[in-house]
């Protein structure tokens, strides 16, 4: 059903549009024209498909609104389109890339939904150095600035038991070294270094230090956040070192299991 309607963008859009998504969702409409649909609600305002619809009013295109309560699926079927041909290859691709280069507005999200809210959609976090928020990523001030682009804030809350401390951290390297220390014949200056040195191998079991911290009183809680053992905020997990201390972690454990 064909309907004239004024459509407003999302007050409240989750997602954000750098120019690379821009410029990508332009290039599929110019060379692919439309794909999926967008979403608004019953007073016209987006839901799903603001920067499609950003894009396409600027580059003209007419709208054809098709009513519904959500109890259907709506199939847009591109009648020029036939499997094997490249423009429809192309536009599958182009579907999943534009998805790639937009990311969550997460100060948005987090204020917008509870912690329970955001844990039952999986809402979650992946800071290891082998995630996309790292991918081809250069220098320390690189991962930072992907960090930071890419990364959703984590949620706490009890999952079992809380975990002892000495449960915490495996410190049998780390005495395995002092006890060589001591033993060398090195002066007591290099000595207290070589100590220093082997604290890095002191080896933090992170899924029961969160467990921990969901338990936690707010003191321990804020001293183990200052300590970058769990992180809330993610400006303040590279204020506090936690992204080189993740990837330094993660050096020791390739030097010690080079196999894996």
């Amino acid at each position: 059903m064909k309907k004239a309607v004024s459509i407003k963008a999302d007050p409240h859009n989750y997602r954000l549009h750098p120019e690379a998504n821009k410029r990508i969702i332009r290039k599929s409409l110019e060379d692919l024209g439309a794909g999926r649909s967008i979403v608004i609600d019953k007073e016209d305002c987006i839901i799903a498909g603001n920067g499609v619809y950003e894009e396409a009013q600027a580059l003209g295109l007419p709208v054809r609104v098709v009513e519904s309560d959500g109890s259907e699926l709506i199939v847009v079927k591109r009648t020029d389109l036939a499997t094997e041909d490249e423009r429809r290859r192309l536009l599958a691709f182009a579907d999943n890339h534009t998805s790639d280069t937009s990311v969550f507005d997460t100060d948005m999200v987090i204020e917008a939904f509870t912690p329970a809210q955001l844990e039952a959609w999986e809402f979650a976090v992946d800071i290891s150095p082998e995630s996309d928020a790292f991918a081809g990523q250069g220098g320390e001030a690189d991962a930072d600035a992907g960090y930071t682009q890419k990364v959703e804030s984590p949620i706490y809350e009890p999952r079992g038991e809380r975990p002892g401390t000495e449960e915490l951290y495996n410190m049998d390297r780390y005495e395995e070294l002092v006890r060589e220390i001591e033993q060398s014949g090195a002066e007591e200056g290099v000595k207290e270094f070589l100590r220093m040195a082997a604290a890095r191998h002191i080896v933090f079991d992170y899924g029961r230090i969160a467990e921990f911290y969901a338990h936690a009183d707010k003191e321990t809680q804020r001293l183990m956040e200052d300590s970058a053992l769990v992180i809330i905020d993610y400006n303040r997990a590279v204020e506090l070192g936690y992204v080189k201390l993740k990837t330094e972690l993660l050096e020791l454990h390739r030097e010690d299991y080079p196999d894996e």
